[in-house]
C-alpha cells in the first residue's frame, strides 16, 4: 500500500526545521566573520554556543508546546526604556538595538554610538546622521569628523569619553556594541568595571546606555553579572 498524504509531514517538518537551523547558524557566522573577530575568537564563541544550545531549544520547546508557534523577535520601542539607566538588549547580533537608538534619538536624545561596526555602514541602519560616533578598532583608520577610533582596550579613555559626553547636556543615549569583543581583549573582570563607571555617569546626567549582548555568546555566570548592572533586559 502507497503512504498516506500524513506520513510525509513528519519528514517535511524535520527538513524545514533543519534547513532553517542551517541558515541561521550561516547567518551567524556570516556577521561574526563581518566584524573581524579572528579564528580563535570565533572557535571560543562556537564552543561557548554550542554548550548553551540547550537552552534555546528547550525555550522554543516551550513555546510550541504553549501552540504559540517560533516567537519572532519584537524591536524594543522608546516606550521600553522605563527611566535613566543602562539596558541590556537580548540578541544573537546587534540588530534591534539600532532601532531603539534611532527612536531615542528622533525623540529629541544625544546619541553617541560605540561600535565595532564601522560608522559609515551604521548611519545608514540607525538613521542617526547626527550622533557621535566611536569605532573600536585596532586599526587607526581614517579619521572623519564626528567620529573617533579607539583601540577596543582603552576602557578609560572610552569611559571618559562617555562621561564628557552625557554630561555635556544630559538627556544622551549611549550604544554599545561589541561586548563580547570588548571580554575578549579586556578580560570580564575588567569590563565590567567598565560599565559599573560608564552607568554611574550615565545616571547622573538623566541618559541611558543599551548594551547589545548574545546571552548564547557568553558565559552564563558573566551574562547574570552583566544584567545584574542594568536597569533592565529588553
Amino acid at each position: 500500500m502507497g503512504q498516506g498524504m500524513g506520513d510525509d509531514e513528519p519528514k517535511k517538518a524535520f527538513l524545514k526545521g533543519y534547513e532553517e537551523g542551517l541558515k541561521a547558524a550561516w547567518r551567524e557566522i556570516g556577521s561574526l566573520t563581518s566584524r573581524g573577530y579572528s579564528s580563535t575568537e570565533l572557535s571560543v564563541m562556537a564552543k561557548s554556543k554550542m554548550a548553551v544550545l540547550y537552552r534555546e531549544v528547550e525555550a522554543m520547546a516551550a513555546r510550541l508546546e504553549g501552540d504559540e508557534g517560533p516567537a519572532l523577535p519584537v524591536a524594543p520601542t522608546r516606550a521600553s526604556v522605563a527611566g535613566r539607566g543602562a539596558y541590556l538588549v537580548r540578541e544573537p547580533k546587534a540588530d534591534r538595538i539600532f532601532e531603539l537608538f534611532a527612536s531615542l534619538v528622533k525623540a529629541g536624545s544625544r546619541g553617541l554610538c560605540i561600535s565595532r561596526i564601522h560608522p559609515e555602514d551604521i548611519r545608514a541602519r540607525a538613521a542617526a546622521a547626527d550622533a557621535g560616533f566611536i569605532w573600536l578598532s585596532k586599526s587607526p583608520g581614517k579619521k572623519t569628523k564626528g567620529m573617533a577610533v579607539v583601540e577596543p582596550t582603552a576602557l578609560v579613555d572610552i569611559a571618559s569619553a562617555v562621561s564628557e559626553f552625557a554630561s555635556a547636556g544630559g538627556n544622551a543615549v549611549v550604544l554599545l556594541e561589541g561586548i563580547e569583543y570588548m571580554i575578549s581583549q579586556n578580560g570580564f573582570s575588567s569590563l565590567q568595571r567598565f560599565l559599573q563607571r560608564v552607568n554611574e555617569a550615565i545616571v547622573l546626567n538623566e541618559s541611558y546606555l543599551l548594551v547589545s549582548a548574545n546571552p548564547s555568546a557568553l558565559k552564563e555566570q558573566e551574562y547574570r553579572l552583566l544584567a545584574r548592572e542594568m536597569v533592565g533586559e529588553l
